[in-house]
């Protein structure tokens, strides 16, 4: 028996479980959502966020006398202050190049709790970053600058407005639906400020708006209420921080 006892413990020993021992397992529960930024990525594109509508509008400062969008009425305009046209040229360079990084600064805050509008809103947004149309005021300066006529030049950007540059001229209004939104995803997604969200919405439909009624004020206005939308957007980006 004794040893048949012996047996029943080795037996016992040889199928026992292991003990469980709990193990501390590291577990970032940070929200994480697409590719991660650093900082310094973080601040740039804020910046750029900020910069790129608010150079328009200070461009438009510069020159409020926008009672026209025929081609006629803006190359009077430009004919009549020839030497204040290249500081806005400028300014509208500089802003092109920052649109792209302000735009996806909008997208990523959107695309943080409403994924799907938020992606849609920035596919679509990039039609205010794609310089698609022939700029035909740049065209009218060259040419009143050369010693072109008014009428020839008004002929010249009437004739750039037929080629295929120019007939994109709409993927604009495009990305003011993207615009749109951007800004609906915001406030459905609370992934910033909801006046953020708003600010941008209503841009969009003011741009144009005050844009053909030959406002310059309303511009303005409507270019910084844009910056605002942005500017939110961009202490989002910045800090992490949901409405």
């Amino acid at each position: 028996m004794c040893s048949a006892g012996a047996g029943i413990r080795l037996g016992a020993a040889w199928f026992r479980v292991p003990e469980r021992r709990d193990v501390m397992v590291a577990v970032n529960t940070e929200p994480r959502f697409g590719l991660y930024l650093p900082p310094v990525a973080r601040y740039l594109m804020g910046v750029a966020a900020v910069l790129a509508p608010l150079l328009i509008a200070a461009g438009l400062a510069l020159d409020l006398d926008i009672t026209g969008t025929s081609n006629t009425a803006i190359a009077q305009r430009i004919a009549a202050d020839l030497d204040g046209y290249p500081t806005q040229a400028w300014l509208g360079a500089v802003s092109a190049l920052l649109w792209a990084p302000a735009v996806l600064t909008a997208g990523r805050v959107a695309r943080r709790n409403s994924p799907r509008l938020g992606l849609a809103g920035t596919v679509l947004a990039f039609g205010t970053a794609i310089p698609s149309a022939l700029d035909t005021e740049a065209l009218a300066y060259v040419a009143l600058k050369s010693g072109v006529p008014v009428p020839t030049a008004v002929t010249m950007m009437d004739t750039a407005d037929d080629i295929p540059s120019g007939i994109l001229g709409f993927v604009f209004f495009a990305g003011l639906l993207g615009l749109i939104l951007l800004g609906a995803a915001i406030v459905r997604g609370h992934a910033a400020p909801p006046w953020a969200g708003v600010a941008l919405v209503v841009a969009a439909v003011a741009i144009p708006v005050s844009w053909f009624s030959g406002s310059g004020v309303a511009a303005l206005i409507a270019w910084l209420v844009l910056t605002a939308g942005f500017a939110g957007c961009a202490l989002a980006l910045i800090t992490g921080r949901e409405a």
